[in-house]
């Protein structure tokens, strides 16, 4: 055992993760955290080649991981996402929702109702569908984990939609929803 395996614990063992925009960046670190501290986690993203690429690399590492593609502002592949984990792993204990977007730097008073959709879609109404797809399958003492940012307090006017939408995420981490 390396180094750097013996200061990991394994508090997630036993444990079925999903993470969603996991194949790079902060989403990837949390599967695999996850997946090293004993969880099977099941890794996602838009396209298949990324989603391979993160498997591979999970893998690799001796971590138990499923990956399914799935634009989460998608119904059917956010069904998908979920019905694939329950069929391999049987339940679920976290939920990861990762995944956001921010298609233009534009003024708040400037952004088009197009992006100002789009952003609403995936950074908040795709987490709250996400979750109500997985509720029936989280197992008494689940976590959800809903990644907002400092952007939800940031006064950078260029970026005003995405940090409220994130600060919308801040507000929904508040209710007890389970």
């Amino acid at each position: 055992m390396s180094k750097e395996e013996m200061k990991i614990g394994r508090r997630f063992e036993g444990k079925v993760a999903i993470v969603t925009a996991s194949t790079q960046g902060i989403g990837f670190s949390i599967a695999e955290r996850l997946g090293l501290e004993g969880a099977a986690v099941v890794v996602s993203s838009r396209k298949q080649k990324n989603v391979d690429e993160a498997v591979e690399k999970l893998k690799n590492k001796g971590i138990q991981v499923l990956g399914v593609v799935c634009q989460v502002s998608n119904a059917q592949q956010r069904k998908d996402l979920i019905n694939k984990t329950v069929e391999k792993y049987g339940k679920i204990d976290v939920v990861v929702s990762n995944a956001a977007a921010n298609p233009t730097v534009s003024l708040l008073l400037e952004t088009p109702e197009s992006v100002l959709d789009k952003v609403w879609e995936i950074n908040v109404k795709a987490s709250v569908l996400l979750l109500q797809e997985a509720a029936p399958y989280l197992q008494k003492g689940s976590s959800v984990v809903l990644i907002s940012s400092i952007m939800g307090y940031h006064p950078q006017i260029a970026m005003a939609m995405y940090g409220i939408t994130k600060t919308a995420l801040l507000g929904l981490t508040k209710l007890n929803i389970f």
